[in-house]
Parts: structure tokens; C-alpha cells; sequence
């Protein structure tokens, strides 16, 4: 496989315009010596079409030339549509057929995986331009509004010179002919893709840390309410007369909410940042339950309290085990979300395979 850190660059042109044939024969050679040094500086190749006529085979054939044998697997992908099929196929495929990637478009329309490899965001990571007609134009103007690092040839005559104009007078010390060679040409491209690729992740980390702080925010309000409303269910169960018929249902509920607490709690301010406020309620709120009702249960077998139906009011004792086993259910939240962040860590981590054959 090709390095996934490899700027890829589509190569788009072609000398269909051109009449004499020592300098279409001069266009061919410079667009070999362009793969050859696009090679050299370990980019990759983004083509759509293998006509002589066109700009990619020429590319092409400087650019296998430049890389060794064993190196650069997938480095060139040929992207086409479906109609295109027996149409595109490159001399070099005979030989190294490892550094071609096909990338069949189910359509019938060339231009549509054409200029939608432009458009996507990924795949293409730069564009260099030569010569071309009106495709070439309107590619270059896709790359432009993207906006991709564009490198535009100013030796001939086509779309490729205007957009290079149009760029020279927005962009400082742009090159050209006339004042770089082929190698600089690249490098130049290069570092601009180098650049646009710390930029980009960049933003990636700047929208990873607003999702975060959304995300925390979230959890926040999350707990805060589950606190409120453990702090009400609190004052209901240790009021000074409490109704004798509803202590139970609220002891449960206590488990419940105190259980979510803490699972929020630790959610929100212990860095897990992977699992969802309703999966610590949830889950939280299970292990509440669970863990204060078996603190519960060897209290009541012998001192069932308000469980017994002799009993007429709430007593000091049953408020005591009711505020115990809250205090026990929130350590049991935080506690089970750790486990359960845990579990599913090692889950995805873990390789799934057949059973070995005995």
C-alpha cells in the first residue's frame, strides 16, 4: 500500500490544441521529466485518461521510470468511469502493475469522476496543470475555490498559462518557466502541500477540542440536573415525617439516580470522553441499583423496617439505611462506568479471527 501520508496530485492536461509536432514532442518530454521528479520527491499521481494526446501518460512514464523496483505500490491512481473501462490503460501497467490503484466510477460520464476528485475531500491533494483546454480550465477553477495547492505550467500555450497568470498575481513569487526548473517547480508544490497538510490538521484538532468542550458541556448539564435531582429525592426520604408507603419506591429511585450521578460524574471530569451522558445514566444508574440494594438486602432481612407491613411510620434507622445506600450507589456509578470504558477498550482492541482448526 501507499504511504497514507503521501501527497497525491492530479495531473491534468493535454496537447490536443497543438499543431507542430517538435513542440508537442518538447510538452511530452517536460511532462516526463514532471513524473520523474514527482517520484523523486515521494508524491503520488492522481490520472484519468492514457491518450497520447493528453498530459497523464507522459507523467506516467517519468514517474514508473523514477521509482524502484519494490517501492511506490498504489501510488498512481487511475480514476475513470465505468464506460472508460477498456479505454484507459497505461504502458507501464504491463510491467508495474503494482503502482496502479484503478478507482472505477459506476457512471457512464467521464467528467463526472473527473472533476468530483476535484471536488472531494479527499483523494487529491494538489493539482498541476499544463497546456489543456476547456477541462483543464474548469479543473483548475474547482481546485482554485477548494482551495487545493495548484502548480501551473507557463511553457505553452492553453488553459494551464491563464490560470498560472491569474495565480501569479495572487500569490508571492509564484513559479514559472522562466525563473525555476522542473525540481524546483516541485518542491515548491511540495511544501505547499506540506503546509495546506499542518493546516488542515490543525483544524481537525481545533474542531476535536470544540466538540470536546461541547461534549463536556453536555455532560455537565447532564450531572448537574442528576445531582438536583438526587438532592431532591434526598430531602423527600429524609424529611422529618415522609409518607411510610412511598419509602421504598423512593429508596429505589435514590439507587437509581445516585448510581447515574456518579457515572456522570466520572464521565465528565475524569476525561471520558467516548461514552455518551445517557449511556452513564444508564449504566450508572444499573450499578447504583444493583450494588445498594445488595448493601440493603442483610440490613432488612433482619430489621425489615418500613418493608414490614406492621410498621406505621418511617423511623431513624430506616432513614439511616436509606442515606447509607445512596452514598454506597454513587461510588458503584463511578465505579461501573470505569469498568465498562474499560471492557469496551480492550473490545475494540481486541482482533476477531476464526477459531483455530483442530
Amino acid at each position: 500500500m501507499a504511504d497514507q501520508k503521501m501527497s497525491f496530485v492530479a495531473i491534468i492536461g493535454g496537447f490536443y490544441h497543438m499543431q507542430d509536432p517538435i513542440e508537442i514532442a518538447r510538452a511530452q518530454k517536460m511532462a516526463c521529466e514532471i513524473g520523474t521528479e514527482l517520484a523523486k520527491a515521494g508524491m503520488g499521481l492522481v490520472v484519468y485518461y492514457s491518450d497520447a494526446n493528453s498530459l497523464e501518460p507522459h507523467v506516467v512514464s517519468g514517474y514508473v521510470q523514477a521509482t524502484p523496483p519494490g517501492t511506490g505500490a498504489e501510488s498512481i491512481r487511475v480514476r475513470f468511469a465505468e464506460s472508460q473501462r477498456n479505454q484507459v490503460y497505461f504502458n507501464e501497467q504491463a510491467t508495474r502493475d503494482e503502482l496502479f490503484k484503478p478507482d472505477f466510477f459506476p457512471g457512464q460520464n467521464w467528467e463526472i469522476p473527473f472533476y468530483r476528485s476535484l471536488a472531494e475531500a479527499e483523494g487529491v491533494d494538489a493539482v498541476l496543470l499544463m497546456a489543456g483546454g476547456q477541462s483543464t480550465r474548469i479543473a483548475g477553477q474547482i481546485a482554485l475555490a477548494r482551495p487545493l495547492p495548484v502548480l501551473a505550467i507557463d511553457e505553452f500555450d492553453g488553459s494551464a498559462k491563464d490560470i498560472r497568470r491569474e495565480l501569479a498575481t495572487l500569490t508571492k513569487n509564484y513559479p514559472s518557466t522562466k525563473t525555476y526548473k522542473i525540481p524546483g517547480m516541485v518542491k515548491w508544490l511540495k511544501e505547499k502541500c506540506e503546509a495546506r497538510a499542518q493546516e488542515l490538521a490543525r483544524i481537525r484538532k481545533n474542531e476535536e477540542h470544540y466538540r470536546r468542550i461541547i461534549s463536556q458541556t453536555s455532560k455537565g448539564l447532564w450531572t448537574a440536573s442528576t445531582f438536583v435531582i438526587l438532592l431532591f429525592v434526598l430531602f423527600l426520604g429524609m424529611q422529618q415525617s415522609p409518607p411510610r408507603q412511598w419509602y421504598f419506591p423512593l429508596t429505589v429511585v435514590g439507587l437509581v439516580v445516585a448510581g447515574a450521578t456518579g457515572a456522570l460524574v466520572r464521565s465528565s471530569y475524569w476525561g471520558t470522553k467516548d461514552i455518551a451522558p445517557y449511556t452513564s445514566v444508564i449504566w450508572g444508574g444499573f450499578a447504583g441499583f444493583v450494588v445498594g440494594a445488595a448493601y440493603l438486602i442483610p440490613q432488612l432481612f433482619g430489621a425489615p423496617g418500613v418493608l414490614d407491613p406492621a410498621a406505621t411510620q418511617v423511623t431513624a434507622t430506616d432513614k439511616i439505611q436509606f442515606m447509607s445506600a445512596i452514598l454506597v450507589a454513587i461510588p458503584a456509578g463511578v465505579g461501573f462506568d470505569t469498568i465498562f470504558n474499560r471492557l469496551k477498550s480492550q473490545a475494540e482492541d481486541q482482533p476477531i479471527s476464526p477459531p483455530a482448526p483442530k
